[in-house]
C-alpha cells in the first residue's frame, strides 16, 4: 500500500451540516419556467452558509446570472438542515454545496467538476482508474486555517469515481494547501465552521 494511504489522522471526526429533504427544495412543478432556464443551461450551482442552529444564513451561486440568484432565492425559501459539528461534538457554522439541474430530453451535459483541489499522484488503490475522488469535511476557524479532517463516506454518484480509501491523502492534501473562506455570521463576523470539499486525484 502507499505510504500515503497510511495518514492517521488526529482528533474525533467532525460532521459537516446535513440537508433536509433537499429534494423538495427547488422543483419544476413549483418553478416551471426557471426550471426550463436551468434545464437549457443543464446547471446551477450554489453554496448555501448555515448558521450553527441549522438555519441557512445566505446562497451564493458560481456563477453571477439573474438565473443563478434566481435559483438561489428559491432554494433559500425552503432550505433546511441539520447542524455541523465540530471535533468536540458542539454545533458549529457550516456550509452545503449543491447543483440544481433538470434534464431535457436530447440534451446531455457532464456534470460540473467542484473540486477545491486537484492531486497528481504516480499510482492509485488496485482497481481504481484516474481520475479519482474523495470527499472530505474539516473545520475552519475564523482566520481561514484547516484542521480536523476527516474523510466522508462514498456517495452514489454515476458522473463521478468516489473513492474512500483516498480519504486521509485528501485530507493530508487539502489541510496543507487549501486556504478556504471562513464562514460570516449574520453580522458579518467570521465564525468556526464545519466545511466541505471533493479533491481529486489524477495520474501525474
Amino acid at each position: 500500500m502507499s505510504a500515503w494511504l497510511s495518514i492517521v489522522l488526529a482528533g474525533a471526526a467532525v460532521s459537516p451540516a446535513t440537508p433536509v429533504e433537499p429534494n423538495t427544495w427547488f422543483n419544476s412543478k413549483d418553478n416551471p419556467k426557471t426550471a426550463m432556464r436551468v434545464a437549457e443551461r443543464g446547471h446551477v450551482t450554489y453554496t448555501i452558509d448555515v448558521a450553527a442552529d441549522g438555519t441557512p444564513l445566505r446562497c451564493t451561486p458560481d456563477e453571477k446570472s439573474d438565473l443563478d440568484h434566481d435559483v438561489c432565492a428559491l432554494v433559500m425559501k425552503r432550505a433546511r438542515f441539520l447542524p455541523a459539528k465540530d471535533d468536540q461534538g458542539r454545533a458549529v457554522a457550516g456550509t452545503y454545496e449543491a447543483v440544481a439541474s433538470f434534464l431535457m430530453p436530447g440534451k446531455q451535459r457532464s456534470r460540473p467538476d467542484r473540486s477545491k483541489l486537484a492531486v497528481a499522484v504516480n499510482s492509485l488503490p488496485e482497481g481504481v482508474t484516474g481520475p479519482a475522488f474523495a470527499r472530505v469535511a474539516f473545520l475552519v476557524d475564523g482566520t481561514g486555517t484547516v484542521s480536523q479532517c476527516t474523510p466522508l463516506a462514498a456517495e452514489r454518484r454515476r458522473f463521478q469515481q468516489t473513492v474512500p480509501a483516498l480519504g486521509p491523502a485528501a485530507c493530508e492534501s487539502l489541510t496543507r494547501d487549501y486556504h478556504p473562506s471562513p464562514v460570516t455570521d449574520a453580522t458579518g463576523a467570521a465564525v468556526a465552521s464545519v466545511q466541505s470539499a471533493t479533491v481529486r486525484f489524477e495520474f501525474r
